[in-house]
């Protein structure tokens, strides 16, 4: 695991309309530190990210230098890229940016993680870099618990069989050379995912999972900013 570089691509590109707020969710402050700040610090302390990529709004860079970055001292070296229409072309703009700093394709380690998603922990970390080595690629995901029902219109359709199902989480993780190749796919083929992992799968590369954390909750809502606060002073 040692010979392999890790970069993580935080993807924070996003308009959070669904936060209802004057001010984009990634920048919304969990006790006075904004929530991508947050989320830069977890892969920082890490231990093993070599390089963190982060993917803004093109015009946001020199807001989120000055007020998330610079006054924080981050140690880890930290590259700003201008973000895409999509969240796909977001992150693909954010590997193309790792392609710059990887010297061997094949032994880089991306962990492309949501912004909004500061709750992430160093264990998780860990067990997603370990599979994806092994697999090629691993993403956290937690098994759903409810009964989920497709509804066309407003009549359900089908109850599906939720032994089978699981939500997905971030950090998605893979070795560089093969979500590239998937990502080219997906171009090339007019391809749009729901996730990193979504694009993996249509190009026929493997992805595995590992237990995610019910804690690793993606901020979307008001009522998800209220449940963070309640986590920042719980965990």
């Amino acid at each position: 695991m040692n010979s392999f570089r890790h970069f993580a691509i935080i993807v924070a590109a996003g308009k959070g309309l669904r936060m209802q707020s004057n001010k984009k969710k990634q920048y919304l402050k969990l006790d006075k530190i904004p929530v991508l700040t947050r989320t830069i610090k977890k892969f920082e302390s890490h231990g093993k990210i070599n390089d963190i990529i982060l993917v803004l709004p093109g015009d946001d860079r020199q807001f989120c230098k000055e007020h998330l970055i610079d006054p924080f001292n981050f140690k880890t070296s930290i590259h700003l890229v201008n973000g895409g229409v999509t969240r796909q072309e977001s992150v693909f703009y954010g590997l193309e940016k790792a392609c710059e700093l990887s010297p061997s394709f094949d032994k880089t380690i991306v962990l492309i993680h949501d912004g909004v998603r500061p709750f992430i922990d160093k264990s998780l970390i860990d067990d997603c870099i370990g599979k994806a080595i092994v697999n090629g690629g691993c993403i956290p995901a937690v098994k759903i618990t409810d009964t989920i029902k497709k509804v066309m219109g407003e009549k359900i359709s089908k109850t599906l069989d939720r032994e089978l199902l699981f939500a997905a989480q971030t950090p998605q993780v893979f070795r560089l050379d093969l979500v590239l190749k998937a990502f080219e796919h997906a171009r090339a083929t007019s391809f749009c995912g729901t996730d990193d992992a979504s694009i993996m799968e249509h190009a026929g590369l493997p992805v595995s999972i590992t237990q995610g954390s019910l804690t690793n909750i993606k901020l979307t809502t008001p009522e998800d900013l209220s449940l963070a606060h309640y986590l920042l002073n719980t965990l």
